[in-house]
């Protein structure tokens, strides 16, 4: 009696544990809505699981760098734009100046436009210069009015960026160099603003009031300097458009394949919730049932020892 008794208790036992097993994989489905939490539960198909996750960890990556570079980009253009303000702006007013044949306020008006240039090389993305060539935390252009500019021997030592351009990898097979140098962009305007300072202190000088016929025609050569250094930073704008437009196409092609990735991976860990909710249902009766078995036994094993 006392054998058959404990091998029903251990039956029982072993039912009631069974079942819970059960019950807790099917409450666990249905509130992950996977059909495992790791992935020793996919068996055979968990290499294809895990081929997949990686793939889609990867992309994600690639996308959090692609907007990053975005970001950045979006940043440059405002710089650029600044940069080609300052040319454009000096251009104009010379032109001014010309067409009134006086120069009265030309130069207040030329360092204002002479600060744009130095405001847009000097830019700053989160807290770090855009065109410092790897030294990010030194300002690249070291210079803030035409005077200082015409100080120097070379307009080179206006400048303190290092010659590390920025690259990014924007996806596996795309690595795009995004990066921009201030001596690059910068000592074409630079030196013009020089030559313009160097001409209005020289004897030829100074450029205040009413021009004379050399004066006019010195300026009007500075000023078509001015616009050709404008379209150099324009056709410098416009190549960081296109940097913006690969960058935009590598993350929608990434997003693409990440939703089609994860398509197939809901397809593969998804789980059928009527089904879980099925064997949630079932799973919980049989554990009633097995925990009912349990304490019938051991009310008749307690009756047994009070014999």
């Amino acid at each position: 009696m006392r054998i058959s008794t404990s091998q029903s208790w251990n039956n029982a036992l072993s039912n009631l544990m069974q079942a819970q097993s059960r019950q807790n994989q099917a409450n666990e489905q249905v509130q992950t809505q996977k059909v495992a939490t790791d992935l020793r539960g996919y068996g055979r198909s968990s290499e294809i699981v895990a081929s997949y996750q990686s793939s889609v960890t990867r992309i994600e990556g690639y996308l959090s760098v692609n907007q990053t570079v975005a970001d950045r980009l979006d940043t440059q253009n405002l710089a650029l734009e600044r940069v080609g303000e300052g040319a454009e702006g000096a251009r104009q007013t010379i032109l001014d100046a010309l067409a009134n044949g006086s120069a009265n306020t030309m130069m207040q008006a030329l360092n204002s436009d002479f600060a744009a240039v130095v405001d847009g090389l000097n830019f700053k993305h989160q807290g770090q210069y855009l065109f410092a060539g790897g030294k990010d935390d030194t300002a690249p252009v070291n210079v803030s009015t035409m005077a200082q500019a015409a100080a120097l021997t070379n307009v080179a030592d206006a400048f303190d960026n290092g010659t590390i351009k920025k690259s990014s990898q924007i996806d596996a097979t795309t690595k795009l160099q995004t990066g921009m140098l201030a001596d690059d962009l910068g000592s074409e305007v630079m030196q013009i603003y020089k030559d313009l300072y160097d001409y209005h202190a020289s004897a030829n000088g100074p450029l205040d009031g009413e021009l004379n016929d050399a004066q006019q025609t010195f300026l009007t050569g500075i000023a078509s300097r001015f616009a050709t250094a404008y379209n150099n930073v324009l056709e410098l704008t416009s190549l960081n458009g296109t940097y913006q437009n690969r960058v935009e196409n590598a993350a929608t092609s990434l997003t693409a394949q990440s939703t089609s990735l994860q398509g197939l991976l809901s397809d593969r860990t998804g789980v059928d919730l009527a089904e879980a909710y099925t064997k949630l249902e079932m799973a919980t009766v049989s554990v009633n049932a097995s925990a009912q078995v349990v304490a019938n036994l051991k009310q008749t094993t307690l009756l047994d020892l009070l014999r």
